[in-house]
């Protein structure tokens, strides 16, 4: 992962602590980045660095994006910020593409549940994945993370759900809590 704070200083604590990089755990990155290759492996892929607002313009129906913008509700010093005006803005436009989209997102922890999905994702076909985050300023910041993927209905019966079917991901829900 790479990661800046506002001071344009990388922000990822994995340096500080070498022994985290045990050969298990590169083998599981090695893995993971295979498989990703093999999934990814003839098929039209466009990856783009820009304002996710260009991103949506020129987004089109048989597009699938899929976005992973900084978690809003939590308390992150990214380079170059994220608002929850933004964050409002972008879930308005996901939800008015013509296009599948899946969303990540932070969902829940042991201490609050992020209403910015609810609000605008509520009724939104989900897959789970409850896990240790290791990102945090200081280790007792560092606590079991709920993340999210929220799919457009039209998603769902695309290639993206397949993917996702061989991950760690919970199955897909219609919606959280039915």
């Amino acid at each position: 992962m790479m990661r800046f704070n506002r001071a344009g200083r990388f922000n990822v604590p994995f340096y500080r602590k070498p022994e985290r990089f045990r050969p298990a755990l590169i083998t599981k990155i090695v893995n993971q980045v295979e498989w990703a290759s093999t999934v990814m492996q003839g098929k039209d892929w466009e990856f783009v660095v820009q304002d996710w607002s260009k991103t949506l313009a020129a987004v089109q129906a048989d597009d699938m994006l899929y976005c992973d913008p900084p978690y809003i509700g939590r308390h992150t010093d990214y380079y170059n910020g994220f608002t929850t005006a933004e964050a409002n803005e972008l879930a308005f436009a996901l939800r008015s593409l013509n296009a599948s989209f899946a969303l990540s997102m932070w969902l829940e922890n042991q201490y609050r549940r992020n209403d910015y999905v609810d609000r605008w994702f509520s009724n939104y076909p989900k897959r789970t994945l409850s896990h240790f985050y290791h990102l945090g300023a200081t280790e007792k910041l560092r606590h079991e993370m709920t993340e999210v993927v929220v799919f457009s209905p039209e998603a769902i019966t695309s290639d993206s759900a397949r993917l996702l079917e061989a991950t760690k991901f919970s199955p897909l829900s219609p919606s959280h809590g039915e």
